[in-house]
């Protein structure tokens, strides 16, 4: 938003006002007012954070379904040595802490008063099912899932870099025609290199901070470690197996998220 206000005050300037001094006051207050704008904007941003409130809440969400699989696999500390009930009890409190953890995104939860459980009839059906059920979950419902997801979002990135970078060539080729073009016509009303050079700047920045390449890289990876992991899951036939599957998965899943998170969330 703040570069869509900064390439509406290049545009402005990008006129010779010089023959019209009544429209001449009118650009400079609606600059002035741009220029204003852009610096409450600004401080509204910098002020309530939506970017790390939206980081912490991923953090939160990630970190719960981590565990609600870990709940429903019978995985450690959850594994089936202990009582169902046990095994709720230690999932809430595990549930207490990683809220505890992002206290800042705490009023954008739902409210207490909403219906609902933090575990589910269907969590612990699941959890009391056959090892080859729980199994067969697990593959279709997370390993299987998150694939698709890690693959949709590579090739997302790489066609959203290669766009933004065509984008981007073509603004500074357009920036370096006009440039050569009003040296032979010193006359015109409008020199819009200005603009042009403000839009790539724009451009610029949002591969900077979006940063495709690397994205589409990491979650390629972690696409080719989930699809050895879900050839693997189909075979597994033991309890033992079976945990150390979904705890290789967690943390492959885990891992993507945490470095994705350090990249962004400000302390």
């Amino acid at each position: 938003m703040k570069i869509v206000v900064l390439f509406c005050i290049a545009g402005i300037a990008s006129f010779s006002w010089g023959q019209e001094p009544n429209l001449r006051t009118l650009a400079a207050i609606i600059s002035a007012f741009l220029l204003v704008s852009a610096m409450i904007l600004t401080a509204f941003m910098d002020t309530r954070r939506f970017d790390q409130t939206w980081f912490n809440s991923r953090a939160v969400a990630e970190a719960v379904k981590t565990e609600s699989w870990a709940f429903m696999m019978k995985v450690k500390p959850y594994d089936g040595t202990i009582h169902n009930s046990e095994a709720e009890s230690l999932f809430l409190d595990r549930m207490r802490e990683i809220l505890n953890r992002q206290k800042s995104i705490a009023s954008e939860l739902p409210s207490q008063d909403q219906e609902g459980s933090a575990i589910t009839e269907r969590m612990k059906l699941i959890r009391n099912g056959a090892l080859e059920d729980r199994r067969n979950c697990y593959v279709q419902n997370r390993i299987h899932n998150q694939r698709q997801w890690y693959s949709t979002k590579t090739k997302w990135n790489k066609s959203q870099e290669l766009r933004w970078s065509i984008l981007a060539w073509i603004l500074q080729g357009v920036a370096l025609a006009t440039a050569i073009m009003l040296v032979g016509f010193r006359e015109l009303a409008i020199n819009p290199v200005g603009v042009l050079t403000t839009a790539t700047a724009g451009v610029l920045a949002w591969l900077g901070a979006r940063d495709y390449r690397k994205l589409s890289q990491s979650y390629g990876l972690v696409y080719q470690d989930l699809v050895l992991l879900e050839d693997s899951a189909k075979k597994v036939s033991t309890e033992e197996r079976l945990e150390d599957i979904v705890l290789d998965t967690e943390r492959t899943i885990s891992r993507e998220h945490s470095m994705w998170l350090a990249s962004r969330v400000q302390p």
